[in-house]
């Protein structure tokens, strides 16, 4: 979900903050760098990172680096439970998930419950602030989204930088479950505005709010509220122009333009339709007798999809309530078959004739899918026979005799910190060269050599290359919509600078 000029609506209304538990405690984020909440995933671990990065995961085909924020606030390790949750921060072009208890709920808060300090003294670096609610009952950390972030020292979010706030799905079904009994007498709303009115539309309809900049594709024959079809992850999303179906003056995308996609359900069939809105504003969360009926003198066919009128602000703030699957029962119902076909599951497949390919060589080390490409590996051969040196650096297993060369070995469970097991069968050794010699690399298997385009390639997350020592990750080859991720190794990048001198003192006492 997307939040829009939030820093002025947190003057007029307090600071909305997403409120989660670590143990017995309460903390609190700026709901601006709040993108969704998930439940905990499927990680790939990436080596020689710190014990609060728990690895990466596949976010809906893009990489979301997992963090547990216990570990990061130098708090307790605690096991996961059917309650714990990743909430997903975003700000500028940085994304990270982190790993929390259980989900509270959304809460605003005033400047004059706000107090300066800190938390324990482990998490002191990461609150700015503790919030005093329920009259001083209850006490809220609230944290530096910023930090979290990993945004260093001096470096900010640009101002009117995007805060993306895709896929709002969960929220509702993850905030405030103790306050479930009081869910039934309220209604949850994503606001936005199309001209000069404000509408909104249950949280349970809508899939995601995204930024579009790109082309519409037309569809021929369509009513002039249908603005054609766009690619929305390889898939084929129709859409709608409110402005169109209001009988209001179209105008063109700009950087506050939104699609909000919803998913309508009639007769049996299901569509996805995308929304084109002027503005997204807010979350609302209002009481159900706060939503009056849609006056008789208003009712018509061209406003049946208005199901309802929220007064907000002693009545000088009126919303109205869409429902969505009322579009379809008039002026939309003649284009039905129009979005079925268009909105259906059929993949729209984009092939770049410039996307180049390389070959890469993939292996496991630990259970990490790894792979160099194919042209910096001389051979694999099965383990053999491997001679200790003395005083050789604990990296180094020792050395071989590959048809008369020397050649050290390097087992990358111990180079990669991790837990060594018994070597069997299925060990390789994959001859590589590292500073022009030959080198061994010990690894639990060779899986295959396979192809990648250049365009299944996301550079290294920035938080992996700010903590790894060395900098040996090129990138995360993506298949399979990114359910297969392979981290793809640097040769050179293995060692360290030290550690490649400590390898060439071995050579040189051997010759």
């Amino acid at each position: 979900m997307e939040l829009v000029n939030t820093k002025d609506m947190s003057r007029e209304n307090g600071l909305q903050c997403v409120t989660f538990h670590l143990g017995d405690e309460m903390y609190g984020i700026d709901m601006r760098y709040l993108q969704e909440i998930i439940r905990v995933p499927d990680v790939v671990k990436v080596p020689s990172t710190p014990s609060y990065i728990r690895g990466l995961a596949n976010l809906r085909g893009t990489i979301l680096t997992i963090v547990d924020c216990r570990l990061r606030l130098g708090l307790k390790k605690n096991e996961d439970t059917e309650a714990s949750r990743v909430i997903v921060l975003t700000a500028g072009n940085k994304k990270l998930g982190y790993v929390v208890d259980q989900v509270v709920g959304v809460i605003s808060i005033h400047e004059d419950e706000i107090e300066k300090g800190s938390g324990s003294e482990t998490a002191a670096d990461f609150v700015e602030g503790i919030a005093k609610i329920e009259k001083g009952k209850k006490l809220v950390m609230l944290l530096d989204a910023e930090k979290l972030l990993n945004f260093h020292e001096g470096e900010t979010v640009r101002e009117g930088a995007e805060v993306s706030k895709n896929n709002i799905i969960g929220i509702v079904q993850e905030s405030e479950k103790k306050n479930a009994d009081a869910n039934g007498e309220q209604l949850q709303m994503i606001s936005f505005k199309i001209g000069e009115e404000e509408y909104g539309i249950e949280v349970g309809s809508v899939q995601e709010i995204v930024r579009f900049s790109g082309e519409v594709s037309e569809v021929p024959n369509t009513p002039p509220y249908i603005l054609g079809v766009i690619s929305l992850r390889n898939k084929v999303l129709p859409i709608v122009s409110l402005r169109r179906l209001f009988n209001m003056e179209e105008c063109s995308f700009d950087e506050r333009s939104r699609i909000v996609v919803t998913s309508i359900e009639e007769n049996g069939f299901s569509y996805t339709v995308g929304l084109r809105v002027d503005l997204v504003l807010e979350v609302l969360r209002i009481d159900k007798v706060a939503v009056a009926p849609v006056p008789p003198l208003l009712k018509a066919k061209d406003s049946e999809e208005i199901s309802g009128i929220c007064k907000l602000n002693e009545g000088s703030r009126l919303v109205y309530i869409l429902d969505p699957k009322k579009l379809f029962s008039h002026r939309l119902r003649e284009s039905a078959n129009i979005l079925r076909t268009q909105g259906g599951d059929e993949e729209m497949k984009v092939v770049d004739a410039k996307d180049e390919e390389e070959q890469l060589v993939s292996f496991l080390v630990d259970g990490i899918e790894c792979a160099f490409p194919i042209e910096d590996v001389r051979e694999i051969i099965r383990p053999t026979e491997i001679i200790a040196v003395p005083k050789a650096p604990d990296f180094v297993e020792g050395v071989i005799n590959l048809r008369g060369t020397i050649v050290p070995v390097i087992d990358l469970r111990k180079k990669f910190g991790l837990k060594e097991e018994n070597r069997d069968d299925r060990n390789r050794i994959v001859i590589v060269e590292i500073s022009g010699r030959h080198t061994g690399l010990i690894v639990d298997s060779v899986k295959e050599v396979l192809k990648v385009g250049h365009s299944q390639i996301e550079d290294t997350p920035e938080i992996l290359m700010d903590e790894i020592d060395q900098r040996f990750i090129k990138g995360i080859a993506k298949f399979d919509g990114a359910n297969r991720m392979i981290i793809l190794l640097s040769v050179e990048e293995v060692l360290s600078g030290k550690e490649k001198k400590e390898l060439m003192a071995i050579d040189e006492a051997d010759n």
